[in-house]
């Protein structure tokens, strides 16, 4: 049949790890909070969902290219998730949080495996194509485990939300373990040479640095201090949610827009209009307490976040050979993690010396460096 393709198998595993890495996510600060968490504490347990990503992304990556195996570690981000999961289901303390998101951040390194693996089941000139469709995909699946949160959360406990993620989490790796992984090109020669040469590569140094204020901002925001500005309007759990689930839906709107808006207008110019609409929607977004504007504007940003997040990792999927394109995507990740690490620990610490309103001032100042980075990338464009 035809749906039994390698690939099929890839992307279906793919939506099940995602929903397993998200589906507590926009109730996790709130439950965090609930058992005694400070806003500063709240930061430095959605930061520690990026310092596995940090440490495991590279060598992932550099493992990847020189083992020659994206299967590997895609079955054995599904089984580092489940455990992830498992410790956050037992947890009944701010510093067990701490811990199990920790390990489930290292689960997340996987996707430098999972997106490459998927995207190797492509010949080069559809390598944009595949990034977007996977990357489209895994958007909806965040979608789905964000919007349902909130209600099993409100209907239910958060601790379902853990079991459904344990359960999501098994399914990932046993679909990628059915998935036959493509044989690599055999003219295709990996050396660490190649590996070094990459970290001096000026777009993906250019790439890098605005994934890590994307990311800066997305978990700063969307997936730390939007949640708890929401629940001190008195939102409930379940619209909590929705708001969170919006900025995901908007990312797939923005991603699937990308490929189009490069031809037309160019990498340097999409990153530029982009930046402008998130930094002002999250600038203005303490201002108002109405819901439907309060949807408008997540809805506006996400859109913006995902035309930038989609960019970058679609250039490098197709601006990069085969051989070492696993370890480039694995630097990208690694680097932009650190966004994800410090966004909402320093935060954090801004919301807890000054208030909650600040955290979003701060964070729209890191569009800036995008737009100066940008006019980096418009040269490199021109040179070519």
């Amino acid at each position: 049949m035809t749906f039994f393709k390698p690939h099929n198998y890839v992307i279906l595993g793919s939506l099940f790890w995602w929903f397993s890495l998200y589906i507590y996510v926009p109730v996790l600060p709130i439950y965090s909070k609930d058992l005694g968490s400070s806003l500063q504490f709240i930061g430095i347990i959605v930061g520690s969902y990026a310092l596995g990503q940090i440490l495991f992304r590279i060598p992932i990556g550099y493992l990847s290219d020189r083992l020659k195996s994206r299967k590997l570690f895609s079955v054995l981000s599904g089984i580092v998730s489940f455990l992830g999961s498992l410790y956050l289901f037992i947890s009944n303390s701010p510093n067990d949080i701490l811990i199990g998101r920790t390990i489930t951040g290292v689960a997340a390194a996987g996707w430098v495996a999972i997106s490459v693996y998927y995207s190797s089941f492509f010949p080069r000139n559809e390598r944009f194509k595949s990034s977007t469709i996977i990357l489209s995909s895994n958007m909806l699946s965040v979608f789905l485990g964000t919007f349902l949160s909130g209600y099993i959360s409100d209907l239910i406990s958060i601790k379902t939300c853990f079991l459904l993620s344990m359960v999501a989490a098994i399914l990932s790796s046993i679909l990628f373990l059915f998935s036959k992984e493509k044989p690599f090109d055999a003219k295709s020669q990996f050396s660490t040479i190649q590996f070094i040469n990459l970290l001096r590569n000026k777009l993906l140094i250019c790439l890098c640095l605005i994934g890590i204020f994307i990311q800066f901002i997305t978990f700063s925001i969307n997936f730390s201090y939007f949640p708890i500005y929401l629940n001190e309007l008195s939102f409930s759990d379940s619209i909590v949610g929705n708001l969170v689930a919006f900025y995901t839906l908007a990312s797939f709107i923005g991603t699937i827009s990308s490929p189009r808006l490069i031809k037309r207008f160019g990498l340097w110019k999409i990153f530029i209009y982009s930046a402008i609409l998130i930094g002002l929607t999250t600038l203005i977004t303490p201002l108002f307490e109405n819901l439907f504007l309060l949807i408008f504007l997540r809805l506006i940003g996400g859109i913006g976040g995902g035309i930038i997040f989609s960019s970058c990792m679609s250039s490098i999927v197709r601006g990069f050979q085969e051989n070492y394109q696993a370890s480039a995507m694995g630097i990208f990740q690694a680097v932009y993690a650190i966004g994800m690490f410090l966004g909402p620990i320093l935060s954090g610490v801004i919301g807890s010396n000054i208030n909650l309103e600040s955290v979003f001032i701060f964070s729209s100042s890191v569009t800036l460096p995008i737009i100066l980075i940008s006019f980096f990338i418009k040269k490199e464009e021109l040179a070519k």
